[in-house]
């Protein structure tokens, strides 16, 4: 085979390769209510506006003053911003210990900090997680109904610049929600929290270059 034939087969199948993941993507952006025209690419000017905003709502200083105030030492270990098509969602932040190993990220303690852009209907976003966990994890039936009920629990409908902090309490013990200050629930299920952060975390998740970028190997 030539090469140009060898190169258009290799992107072939990665394209096939890709197409799950992307059709996954696609199909819970629209269930979380993004309107189509809204996923056009925005201007710099739009994208900067909201970046201040964002900034305007939780700015880091704030972010590592509240888990200094929990008796938490943890320093910004990477940020990244989530969009469709120019579109911003959230900005993600994982916040660890200095000795934080990514290849083990399930065996530590850490903190997954979204800041919003936009609203977003809180059963939606349940529901769009578990979705993306049983992508990695497979479907089984009670333990899914349960997933779901805990975190239709802990997310509430989120306005732009709103919080939603993630803390993971290590192997065994399960995670943490807060919505801006307030906390949501515990969770005392290690099997869940690893799925739930595995939606970012995982090798298998379905943005790698946001992974990445919050574990510092962009």
């Amino acid at each position: 085979m030539s090469k140009p034939c060898s190169a258009l087969a290799r992107q072939s199948r990665s394209i096939l390769d890709r197409k799950p993941c992307d059709i996954l993507r696609r199909r819970l952006l629209k269930d979380l209510g993004l309107p189509a025209l809204a996923l056009l690419p925005l201007s710099l000017e739009a994208q900067a506006s909201e970046s201040a905003a964002r900034d305007e709502a939780w700015p880091l200083a704030q972010s590592l003053q509240w888990f200094q105030g929990q008796s938490l030492s943890y320093r910004l270990r990477g940020q990244a911003n989530m969009r469709w098509f120019g579109l911003l969602l959230y900005e993600a932040r994982l916040w660890t210990l200095d000795a934080f190993d990514s290849k083990h990220w399930a065996d530590q303690r850490f903190a997954l900090e979204l800041v919003y852009a936009r609203s977003f209907d809180g059963a939606k976003i349940a529901q769009a997680s578990l979705e993306l966990m049983q992508a990695q994890h497979g479907k089984v039936t009670e333990r899914d109904r349960q997933w779901l009920a805990w975190m239709q629990q802990s997310f509430p409908n989120i306005q732009a610049k709103d919080r939603l902090l993630g803390l993971h309490q290590g192997a065994k013990e399960g995670c943490r929600f807060v919505h801006n200050r307030q906390v949501r629930l515990d969770i005392p299920d290690a099997q869940f929290a690893k799925a739930f952060f595995g939606i970012w975390l995982d090798p298998r998740t379905t943005e790698p270059a946001l992974r990445r970028s919050l574990i510092g190997e962009a």
